[in-house]
């Protein structure tokens, strides 16, 4: 699974550059990312019109929204934070109830610069923070959903993002691993798809699984109230640890 990720400031203009936006995508600086916070969501406009056979060319513009981390089903009578839907298996996606319907009609991107996995087996479980060489920015594949209360009261739009089966280096600390969508895939991932692309997965570059680095981080990151730079600094500045 994928529970906390980082998105740090010094990113935002390479975002901006990968999602082909005008000026600087203005995010906060985030070393902690938690469920049922808000984060950075890049959506197409209109997300729910029928834009299937519309060219990649003539898509409509990317959009920038804040969603709660944490997908509540349209057909949810309240909302609950128990246990938030923060990830989907791209395995089953595309007939749970509660993904299905995203998947056809709402994929989306989320950016990041790295995230979070805990090592299991000893004492207590180890943080690693996984990241791309010099922490390059990149997109996970997600999926929204907007929910209105049982009286049209509320509205409240939120994201899940979408985990496969782990590469045989990731599962050195974790079995599942987030689906990260290479800049050449973002309209193909984005395009709505009803009835949905069950192979879609399969036609995403894997590209940027092999470049991604692991290393031990303090203990520190176990609490999701902190939220400083502290949190990415490797646990011991004399053992780098990269697998």
């Amino acid at each position: 699974m994928c529970g906390r990720f980082t998105l740090t400031e010094k990113t935002n203009g390479e975002i901006a550059e990968l999602l082909r936006m005008e000026g600087p995508a203005e995010i906060p600086s985030r070393f902690n990312i938690a469920p049922s916070q808000p984060v950075a969501v890049i959506r197409l406009k209109g997300s729910d019109k029928d834009q299937a056979i519309i060219p990649d060319a003539l898509l409509p513009e990317r959009e920038a929204v804040l969603m709660r981390w944490g997908l509540i089903p349209h057909f949810a009578k309240e909302v609950k934070n128990d246990r938030p839907l923060i990830n989907a298996r791209s395995e089953t996606i595309a007939d749970k109830p509660s993904f299905r319907g995203p998947f056809r009609r709402r994929k989306c991107l989320v950016p990041a610069d790295g995230f979070y996995e805990w090592k299991r087996g000893g004492t207590s479980p180890i943080p690693y923070h996984i990241c791309l060489p010099e922490r390059r920015p990149f997109m996970f594949a997600a999926i929204w959903e907007a929910w209105t209360g049982p009286a049209g009261e509320d509205w409240l739009e939120s994201v899940s993002l979408i985990t496969k089966d782990a590469t045989p280096e990731m599962k050195k600390i974790h079995h599942r691993s987030p689906v990260i969508v290479a800049p050449e895939d973002y309209d193909m991932w984005m395009r709505p798809c009803d009835p949905p692309d069950r192979d879609i997965f399969s036609k995403l570059s894997t590209s940027l699984d092999s470049e991604l680095e692991m290393y031990e981080v303090s203990p520190y990151v176990n609490s999701a109230r902190n939220d400083g730079e502290q949190c990415i600094k490797p646990a011991s500045e004399d053992q780098f640890k990269l697998f």
